[in-house]
């Protein structure tokens, strides 16, 4: 057991952590962070979903070394309010990383206290949502067009594809995008797109031309113009940031 993880242990009340019973649980992944939202334990699953392949690599790190930045400070700003207030936050339908693309996950985030009755972090279930949840029961649709984009987002689409593919209007898919998740279906498709190529981008060499043209998008230029819009920085500079590739971090060129 690292140092970290072993403070933070023996600070906690015993029989908070269900690591163990969580994996049991089809399709749900818990997690435990520390006020600095740092990873203290999780399941098997829930590291494989954040894209490493043990619960050891997590340790110590946050959501910004794992996932695209608009993403963990959707994250770390949940965090911050759980562990700052005392208030859960309760079955929050988000994006998150699924493999190389995103996926709506239904999360809740409970405070942890240690023995002197004071907050010391929080644990966290994520679960996919179900057809059986409110989410796509009362519009299926939704699933259908979500589906399609995980599938798809490296080809050209428009939103257009998404009403053949689910069977309804072009302006039903821009009104149900935005009552269902807040956001029209292009800014979701976007991101998708977006996460996809900050995954390549820390995890090979590959040029900018190729990772724009393998995660969906026009040219190199219109991948640099989503990442500083999205991310307020440009591709190389998140690449020297949070690259995990110990050879280098700049790109290749083009051939």
């Amino acid at each position: 057991m690292l140092p970290l993880q072993s403070s933070f242990l023996e600070s906690l009340m015993p029989g908070q952590l269900l690591e163990a019973l969580f994996e049991e649980i089809p399709g749900a992944q818990m997690f435990v962070k520390d006020c600095e939202s740092r990873f203290i334990s999780a399941t098997q699953s829930f590291a494989e979903m954040m894209g490493v392949e043990s619960v050891e690599a997590l340790i110590g790190k946050r959501d910004h070394d794992f996932c695209a930045e608009f993403l963990a400070d959707s994250f770390l700003q949940d965090d911050q309010r759980v562990v700052t207030t005392g208030q859960p936050l309760l079955n929050k339908i988000e994006l998150v990383p699924s493999g190389d693309t995103l996926d709506w996950l239904t999360t809740t985030k409970i405070p942890l206290y240690g023995v002197d009755g004071k907050i010391v972090g929080l644990a966290g279930i994520t679960r996919i949502t179900r057809e059986s949840d409110a989410l796509y029961r009362e519009h299926p649709e939704m699933r259908r067009i979500v589906n399609y984009i995980r599938v798809h987002f490296r080809s050209k689409l428009s939103v257009d594809d998404f009403a053949e593919n689910a069977g309804i209007s072009r302006s039903s898919v821009e009104r149900l995008f935005r009552k269902t998740f807040g956001l029209s279906p292009k800014k979701y498709l976007k991101k998708v797109r977006i996460h996809a190529a900050c995954k390549l981008l820390r995890e090979s060499q590959l040029n900018l031309a190729t990772i724009a043209s393998q995660c969906g998008f026009n040219d190199p230029t219109a991948l640099s113009r989503d990442f500083r819009t999205l991310l307020k920085l440009s591709p190389s500079q998140y690449r020297e940031k949070f690259s995990t590739n110990p050879i280098t971090h700049h790109f290749k060129p083009a051939a």
